[in-house]
Order: C-alpha cells, then sequence, then structure tokens
C-alpha cells in the first residue's frame, strides 16, 4: 500500500478526489517544497495518531460491548432472543421489577421476590433484629432470600453502567479512527499527486513492505494491550470498592443506633458487590489470564457473607468472621490488582513499545526516502 497503514481501511472511488489532491489541483498546482512539506507534516500526523491503534483497540472495545450485552442479556432472560423482542420486553418490564419474576430463579416466595431493596431496612428494623442474635438467626434465611434478589438486581445496574461507559470508550476511540483515515486518505492523495500512486523506487517499495509488517505487528499487540487496559481498569474498580467496603464495616461497630447500622451495612454490602461484579468482568475481559492471588473459593465466600451481612452483624461470632473474610479479600484484591499492572508493564507494554519504535523508524526512513525522490521529480 502506499500511504495507507494496517491500522485502517480506506477506499476512494474513481469519482472521488482527495483533499488533499483537490486542493492542489484547484490552485493550478503547487510548488514542489510546499507539496513536500505538506506530505511530510501529514505523515508526521500520521505516526502520533497511528500509535495510539485507534482502530485495533476499536475493535476490541466494540466486541467488549458484544461481550458485556450478551452477559447482560443472559441475566435479564433475553438470550437468544431477537433484537426488536428484547426492545420491546425492555420496554414492557416495570422499573425495579425483580428478575426473580421474569428469569429463571424465582424462590416461590412473593414476598421476597417483591420487596425493594430500599425497603429492606425497615422491615429490618420492623423485625427487630439488629442488635438482637435470636431474632437474626430465626429470620437469616429470609434476609438471606432479599439480599440475594436484590444483589442479582444490582449485578444487572453494573452491568448496564459497564455497557454505558464502554459505549463512551467506543466514541472516543471512533473519533480517533476517523481523524486516522482522512489523513491517510489525504496523504494518498498528495503521493498520487506527484507518483500516479506508484513507488517511483525499490527502495520506497521495500520499505514501505517493511512498514506494513511492522504496523500488523504493533497493532495486533495493540489490541491485546485494549484487553488489558479493560481488565487493569477494572481490578483497580474492584480493589477501590473493597477498600470501601472494608472501611464502611469497621465502622459497624462503632455505631449505636440501629438504622444507622442496618444502612451502614447495606451501603457496606452494595460497596463488596460492585467489587465482585468489578472482579468477574475483568475475568471475563481477559479469559485467558489467571488472575493471581484471587481464588474461586475466595469469591464463593466474600458472596456468602454479603449475602448474609445484614443478620451476621448481629451475632458477635459471625461478625468476626466476616471481618476476616472481608479483609482477606481486600489484602487480595489489591495484590491482584499490582500484580496485573506489573505483569503488563513487564511484558506487553514493552513488547508494544519496541514495536511502536520499529514503526516509527521505518515510517521516519520512508518519509524521509520519499521527501528526497519526491522533491527530485519535481525538478
Amino acid at each position: 500500500m502506499m500511504g495507507c497503514g494496517s491500522s485502517m481501511e480506506t477506499s476512494v472511488s474513481g469519482d472521488q478526489v482527495p483533499n488533499a489532491a483537490l486542493s492542489l489541483q484547484q490552485n493550478g498546482g503547487a510548488n514542489t517544497t510546499n507539496i513536500v512539506r505538506q506530505y511530510v507534516r501529514l505523515d508526521e500526523q500520521i505516526s502520533k495518531v497511528e500509535g495510539g491503534c485507534p482502530g485495533p483497540r476499536l475493535a476490541t472495545a466494540e466486541a467488549w460491548i458484544e461481550h458485556l450485552q450478551a452477559k447482560r442479556d443472559a441475566m435479564l432472560g433475553l438470550e437468544g432472543m431477537p433484537k426488536v423482542m428484547q426492545t420491546e420486553t425492555a420496554r414492557d418490564e416495570p422499573e425495579g421489577l425483580p428478575l426473580t419474576l421474569a428469569g429463571g430463579r424465582s424462590t416461590g416466595n412473593e414476598i421476597v421476590a417483591n420487596t425493594p431493596t430500599n425497603d429492606l431496612a425497615q422491615l429490618a428494623h420492623n423485625l427487630g433484629i439488629i442488635g438482637d442474635p435470636r431474632k437474626a438467626s430465626m429470620h437469616e434465611d429470609f434476609f438471606a432470600n432479599l439480599s440475594e434478589s436484590a444483589l442479582y438486581l444490582l449485578s444487572i445496574r453494573y452491568y448496564g453502567e459497564l455497557l454505558e461507559h464502554t459505549k463512551q470508550r467506543v466514541k472516543t476511540l471512533s473519533a480517533s479512527y476517523a481523524e486516522l483515515n482522512e489523513l491517510y486518505v489525504n496523504q494518498d492523495g498528495i503521493i498520487a499527486y506527484i507518483s500516479g500512486g506508484t513507488y517511483m523506487t525499490r527502495l520506497e517499495e521495500s520499505i514501505d513492505e517493511q512498514l506494513e509488517s511492522a504496523r500488523d505487528t504493533r497493532d495486533k499487540l495493540g489490541s491485546a494491550m485494549e484487553q488489558w487496559r479493560i481488565c487493569g481498569t477494572l481490578l483497580r474498580a474492584a480493589a477501590n470498592s473493597a477498600t470501601q467496603a472494608l472501611k464502611q464495616w469497621r465502622q459497624l461497630n462503632k455505631l449505636i443506633d440501629p438504622k444507622q447500622k442496618l444502612q451502614a451495612a447495606l451501603d457496606c454490602r452494595s460497596l463488596l458487590h460492585a467489587s465482585l461484579t468489578s472482579l468477574e468482568a475483568a475475568q471475563l475481559a481477559l479469559p485467558h489470564v489467571e488472575l493471581r492471588y484471587m481464588s474461586h473459593r475466595q469469591v464463593l465466600a466474600v458472596n456468602h457473607c454479603n449475602t448474609y451481612l445484614i443478620t451476621d452483624i448481629s451475632n458477635a461470632a459471625r461478625y468476626e468472621h466476616t471481618s476476616r473474610v472481608f479483609n482477606s479479600y481486600e489484602s487480595s484484591m489489591s495484590k491482584t490488582c499490582t500484580w496485573l499492572y506489573e505483569t503488563f508493564n513487564k511484558t506487553l507494554r514493552r513488547d508494544f513499545d519496541k514495536a511502536e519504535q520499529a514503526v516509527r523508524r521505518l515510517a521516519q526512513t520512508l518519509r524521509e526516502h520519499r521527501e528526497e525522490i519526491f522533491n527530485a521529480a519535481r525538478k
């Protein structure tokens, strides 16, 4: 390819004239120096923009959106349903209706299925479970079912938020990708204006082929970089939520008022679930990488404690056990996050930087060679 790199695909029909070439034609041609300078400026700008690999990153982000959408559809019970029916079902679904009614997870208890999370605090207060171990033990399965239903709804909400966040990322990458496409088209117009779109020397062709190969290697690594970026961002969010939840949990024993204590427990529960959901999504984003320091057994333990958290705060022994579980999870989550970033910087980041340096070196060599032969051709 004469001007376009592997970071994009572009085509110009025979009836269309690239902006740069059209400008030159309308001006009756420009002097050689200005034409070549314009080519050099465009090529330098291309080198900067394509270094961010907007094309490969965009493809990865779009694939991630499809993955998140499929995950959320499965949770909503929409998996396999045509898109039109999915939209109609989502529109007809009453706001706040628990998924236990529409999905396959119904407990057979209408009170559990229809009790909103916001009403749980009042219900717990009315039953007097806060501060009374006997009453808490009596109602623990009931409140565990309430928590399970509420946390399932939270998962759906969190995945919806992840979808929206990723869509914003796609918009940003799309803008960079469009900018790169335009730069390539304009550069090709100048090259076509000077050389007729053919290689002027064998050296030019050889360097261009090497550059395309280097770009391909760099772009593949750029796509992987986006996967690791997604995973790293989610792990950082998981670690932050775990730390906030642990701080909240440690404050519970200092609270006297039952309503305040229960509200703090509910906030802690939401933070922990946000952390667990972010961790789950991070593993989905990078499925072939085993995250160190975090075991499936530990995740199950945290999830179990979170489900029974409302009643366990009234039992001193269970409170201490839950504290140990949460402490261990927060510590492991922090280690996992640190490990991922260190591994990334030692491996993929180095490989990408090396590949990008090779691209820049070849691009500069080709730019300088073309500058020389273009100036000679117009004399």
